[in-house]
């Protein structure tokens, strides 16, 4: 009887063992090389931001303000809705819109409401904020961000803007930022976006100016003089950071908003509040070079801190509200206001990271 060829059992096993070995010598190269391509799709969108904001500061003298009232813990809002044309908690990336190729949006977008607004078109019959922004927008997230759990906005985005460092005294200055009545108060940040407080607004005036105001929309306060122009940054635009990773990846906060619907009472874990389109006082889209590089958790923010200067800060220089971070391996990536972008390690001397984040504070900036 005529025997045919074949591989015996054992040969079999040892085929699929060296070809289950070169496939696991292959993965993490091909991971790599997915990775690397991600990277690059990050720095190109983080390239193409800061080249909107030249464009931006070109067109109009000015960059975009981070909020036209106070953000984070300092915010607080004396009738604000009665001094200003536009949302007080718009988010940069809002006005961004006409120079990453979205003009289309900016021009129905209803720049007096909040992002989260479903009642009001920009145009008659045309579609809300929420709805306009109920979309993801690739020059505003990076591909290897995951995709988020119980993100609190709809609009999520993988981006947030530089605001420095500022810190809190116990007993108010009198250039401090904050409620006249407080006895505490917060120094100006000193990075690139500000608030109208951080610009030289008082809240003293603005409860005056809102109260004389009332409900007239026709005597606004021009929000341009408390916007910042590049000749304001006298550290040098190749020495400051404009705008860094803030993906959704934090640990421990939990939500009671979801997709920019409130959900009711009880809270639900989420992996971030970061969005392009929304923006209010309790969730935030800067980071601070206060908190170091890929802090993912910690203490966050919450109202009932107010009056409290040890809880405050504790969210100031340790909150994962205010890291910069990310999903590339050991460290982030950031637009400097020359336009350039660049990597910075996750482990950067926190003095050299604070003098990146400052745009007029005089300090040079060494190796990094």
């Amino acid at each position: 009887m005529k025997r045919t060829a074949a591989f015996t059992l054992v040969e079999l096993l040892v085929v699929i063992a060296i070809i289950g070995l070169l496939v696991a010598l292959l993965l993490p190269a091909v991971q790599a090389a997915r990775e690397a391509a991600r990277r690059m799709q990050c720095s190109n969108n983080l390239k193409q931001i800061g080249l909107a904001l030249h464009q931006h500061h070109d067109a109009l003298g000015f960059i975009p303000g981070l909020a036209l009232c106070g953000s984070g813990p300092e915010d607080y809002n004396p009738g604000m809705q009665n001094i200003w044309y536009e949302f007080r908690h718009t988010p940069p990336s809002v006005y961004l819109l006409p120079y990453v190729e979205q003009k289309a949006l900016w021009d129905i977008w209803n720049i007096h409401l909040a992002g989260t607004d479903d009642t009001t078109p920009g145009q008659p019959g045309g579609q809300t904020n929420l709805q306009l922004a109920n979309r993801r927008m690739k020059v505003f997230t990076c591909p290897s961000m995951p995709p988020p759990m119980n993100p609190v906005f709809n609009c999520w985005s993988s981006y947030g803007w530089s605001r420095g460092n500022y810190d809190i005294h116990d007993s108010r200055q009198p250039d401090d930022i904050g409620p006249p009545a407080n006895s505490y108060g917060y120094t100006h940040s000193d990075g690139t976006f500000g608030t109208a407080f951080d610009g030289g607004l008082k809240g003293e005036s603005a409860a005056a100016i809102s109260a004389a105001n009332g409900p007239n929309t026709t005597n606004w306060l021009p929000h341009q003089q408390f916007k910042f122009s590049w000749r304001q940054f006298t550290d040098g635009l190749s020495s400051t950071l404009a705008v860094g990773e803030l993906p959704h990846i934090i640990k421990g906060f939990n939500t009671t908003k979801v997709n920019s619907v409130s959900i009711g009472t009880t809270a639900v874990p989420s992996t971030g509040f970061t969005a392009w389109g929304a923006d209010d006082g309790d969730y935030f889209c800067e980071g601070t070079t206060n908190v170091r590089i890929n802090t993912l958790s910690g203490p966050y923010y919450a109202r009932t801190m107010i009056g409290n200067t040890a809880q405050l800060r504790d969210v100031i220089f340790n909150s994962p509200n205010f890291s910069f971070r990310s999903t590339h391996p050991g460290g982030a990536q950031f637009t400097l206001c020359d336009g350039s972008v660049r990597f910075i390690q996750e482990n950067i001397n926190m003095p050299t990271y604070k003098a990146l984040g400052s745009k007029d504070g005089g300090e040079t900036v060494g190796d990094y």
